[in-house]
């Protein structure tokens, strides 16, 4: 099929099932999916500055879905996810200047696909690395240690500031439903910059960071950090595709083919949260990150000597392994919810034996 607006054919099938997966990591492991969506754009053939500002669009819409969906279960710990944002805004502005900065000097392709390609691979094999060690050795995680504690501890500027007319504003705030007793509001702005900075230039809303950074930086249950993350991504997401749908480097039907797709795939996500523990195959979250980096790494050389065959392994390598992942979660779901409808029948057995019990006593 081919789209006129970003000048490039490509199957709306390989459209619509990269979606799927990735409304799937979008609804379970709290990532807008970005770097599936915008990595998996450049390797089907869709030029840079396109696959960014449309894997931004798309970006938004899963995470929409996705945070309505935490939030009826509690998995979002607002403050936490506005001081983000605060720091967020700021640094999407800078990177869509950056990258449009980039497209003019004609380099956008190569730097975008080089530096997604390093960020994927080094983050995908560290969190790779760090799940098979807990497999492993199984170490119990000492309260107020590591890379939580020093977080947490941290001292970045005044603890308070006074505001005329508006009195005393704590700068060490708690967050609770984060699990976080008192952390410098600083922490999380500084956080947003750099997400924001990297999202604007990647197309990608900054989850495949931030989600790993809330909870081995900061210590956050997995289930709050998605929602916290989703949170913040719909800022994310908004504000960047608003700036490259002013310079026209948004192609709205690519997105509304992975849009309908991913929909279905977030809501299926989403309910996994409440059957499967997510931070159990954390490690699958960081072999798709591993994977997508060695794809779009395929497809930048693919492009650079200009083989269609290599391209196709790309796309496969994408696809495959994404896709695996997200059946891997499917199946996880239909087993989780054939164990509780057999606990269900069991208990149901259970209250009709012991029903039938007391009317037995009751005639005697």
């Amino acid at each position: 099929m081919y789209f006129p607006i970003a000048d490039v054919t490509v199957s709306p099938l390989l459209l619509a099932l990269l979606g799927i997966v990735v409304g799937t990591m979008t609804g379970f492991f709290g990532v807008g999916g970005g770097f599936l969506i915008t990595g998996g754009l450049l390797v089907l053939g869709v030029p840079t500055i396109y696959a960014v500002g449309t894997g931004l669009l798309m970006v938004m819409g899963t995470a929409i879905t996705s945070t309505l969906r935490h939030r009826r279960l509690g998995n979002v710990d607002f403050r936490l996810a506005v001081l983000i944002v605060c720091g967020t805004i700021p640094g999407v502005f800078l990177g869509e200047r950056v990258n449009s900065a980039l497209e003019a000097a004609g380099i956008s392709g190569p730097v975008v696909g080089a530096v997604y390609f390093v960020l994927l691979l080094t983050l995908g094999s560290l969190m790779v690395g760090n799940w098979l060690r807990r497999l492993r050795y199984r170490p119990r995680q000492a309260l107020g240690g590591g890379l939580p504690g020093w977080f947490q501890a941290v001292r970045l500027g005044p603890s308070k500031l006074l505001l005329p007319g508006m009195g005393e504003i704590n700068l060490r705030p708690a967050f609770p439903n984060a699990g976080i007793a008192e952390m410098s509001a600083l922490v999380p702005v500084s956080t947003g910059l750099v997400i924001g900075f990297i999202a604007a230039l990647l197309g990608a809303g900054g989850g495949f960071l931030l989600m790993p950074f809330l909870v081995y930086g900061l210590g956050v249950p997995p289930a709050v950090a998605i929602g916290t993350d989703l949170f913040q991504i719909i800022i994310t997401g908004t504000l960047g595709s608003f700036l490259y749908s002013l310079s026209g480097n948004v192609d709205p039907m690519i997105a509304i083919i992975m849009f309908a797709a991913a929909s279905v795939g977030t809501q299926i996500g989403a309910l996994a949260t409440r059957f499967v523990n997510s931070a159990r195959i954390l490690g699958l979250f960081g072999l798709t990150v591993l994977n997508a980096g060695v794809a779009v790494g395929i497809g930048q050389l693919a492009r650079f000597i200009g083989s269609d065959g290599l391209a196709l392994v790309g796309q496969l390598l994408l696809l495959g392994v994404s896709g695996l992942v997200a059946l891997t979660i499917l199946a996880l779901l239909v087993v989780a919810a054939l164990i509780q409808m057999r606990r269900g029948r069991r208990l149901a057995r259970l209250r009709r034996i012991r029903s039938a019990g007391r009317v037995a006593a009751g005639g005697d």
